[in-house]
């Protein structure tokens, strides 16, 4: 389990903070759904540990994150940076990592080669010789084979096309652990029925919510008194509502980014 308990961050001198007093509970499997830039990526690396927190604190099963630095079998990640200590080629790169983590290299083997990637490949590339969407791949699978409890994968279907963001679902629903996906996709809600969402805009953390209870729901700026939940979006409140045929279907957005556009009447 993770809890994030009033968590805030800053970057830099800047007085406005990029995480707003951030709450939530992750057990099982849960998106984290919100635009570019609305924090999702912060507060990842906020879980690993990568940046530095203002106030507030993160529990992994009870423990403060800070305490478990280096504790193999806990967290794991697809952040690059994570495993780009060495210039070795991404074949040894997967087999160093792995054999670290007590993990399994041949999971992340087939998991690569399923994703289009040959082992032939991975023996003449070091992991910064790779496209972002070959980097995704290898990284996402790097941080399944670790056998972590816990998995914080950030935007792993980024430039992926459709039959290998199949494959990818496939492979997340199968993970047995507890999986949080920061993504701005709505695509997935059809595809992840059986996980939690949580909603992430300017900072601030809204839910939690099923999956299935949004596959029907629509966007509204009229107030709603049995709405969902209701987002702040450029001082505006938008409702998540329950499918009437007043709004804009959720599942009908490209992706989250459209909310601010209909925000503004757009």
């Amino acid at each position: 389990m993770i809890v994030s308990r009033d968590l805030y961050v800053t970057y830099g001198r800047s007085q406005e903070p990029v995480l707003k007093g951030v709450n939530g509970t992750f057990e099982n499997k849960f998106l984290i759904l919100g635009p570019n830039g609305s924090g999702k990526t912060t507060f990842f690396r906020a879980i690993c540990a990568l940046i530095n927190i203002a106030s507030g604190e993160i529990m992994v099963d009870g423990k403060n994150i800070e305490d478990l630095y280096a504790t193999a079998g806990v967290l794991s990640t697809n952040f690059q940076e994570v495993y780009t200590l060495l210039g070795s080629n991404v074949y040894d790169l997967v087999r160093l990592y792995t054999d670290l983590s007590d993990g399994d290299p041949e999971f992340a083997f087939n998991m690569i080669k399923d994703l289009g990637l040959t082992l032939e490949f991975l023996r003449k590339r070091k992991l910064s010789e790779l496209s972002s969407g070959q980097s995704k791949i290898v990284c996402t699978a790097l941080a399944l084979a670790m056998k972590a409890r816990h998995v914080l994968l950030d935007e792993p279907f980024e430039e992926l096309d459709p039959a290998k963001k199949g494959k990818m679902v496939k492979h997340l629903s199968e993970y047995d652990g507890v999986i949080l996906v920061n993504t701005h996709e709505t695509w997935l809600l059809k595809n992840l029925r059986n996980w939690g969402v949580f909603f992430m805009f300017e900072g601030v953390l809204y839910g939690p919510l099923l999956v299935e209870e949004l596959l029907n729901a629509e966007i509204s700026l009229a107030d709603e008194a049995d709405s969902l939940l209701r987002l702040s979006v450029s001082d505006k409140t938008v409702n998540i509502i329950r499918g009437k045929g007043k709004g804009t279907l959720l599942t009908s957005l490209e992706n989250l980014d459209r909310i601010y556009q209909l925000a503004e009447g757009d």
